[in-house]
């Protein structure tokens, strides 16, 4: 988006001229101009900074909707070691249960730590004040699960 000033055209505001002020219907003058410019400029600095922020936003929807899929996706390996569990206690071996009730553990500390860095991800994107930061950045949900 840019906005500039023509003697013999007028603004040139978004690709369109105006020969007057599109708001006031004034012709252009010094100080029409330098106004008009001005609040331009400040409106363009506000529009950058909310799609900075929409931006952050899809960011950060996007990592826990990956997180949400992949959680998701691997439940199936906490009820497969549950049962293996419930399976081990209901026979009585209680090898079979120390080992069942350990890689549950396993299981469950690598589901808890995807979801730290989910919210470690979210604490770092909210840190950031450059678009560019936000798009060097990148987030693996395939942490082996």
């Amino acid at each position: 988006m840019s906005c500039e000033y023509f003697a013999d055209k007028g603004m040139k505001i978004d690709g369109n001229y105006w020969l007057v002020h599109p708001q006031t219907g004034v012709a252009w003058n010094d100080t029409t101009v330098a106004d008009f410019k001005q609040t331009y400029e400040a409106q363009q600095i506000l529009l950058e900074e909310e799609r900075f922020e929409a931006s952050k936003a899809d960011k950060l929807q996007e990592i826990k909707e990956a997180v949400f899929n992949k959680l998701g996706n691997e439940q199936w390996r906490v009820q497969k070691a549950q049962e293996h569990m419930l399976i081990a206690e209901l026979s009585g071996d209680q090898a079979a249960l120390g080992l069942s009730k350990s890689q549950l553990q396993e299981l469950l500390a690598k589901r808890e730590q995807l979801r730290k860095a989910s919210d470690e991800a979210e604490v770092i994107i909210a840190e950031f004040t450059t678009q560019a930061e936000l798009d060097d950045f990148e987030f693996d949900v395939n942490i082996s699960l």
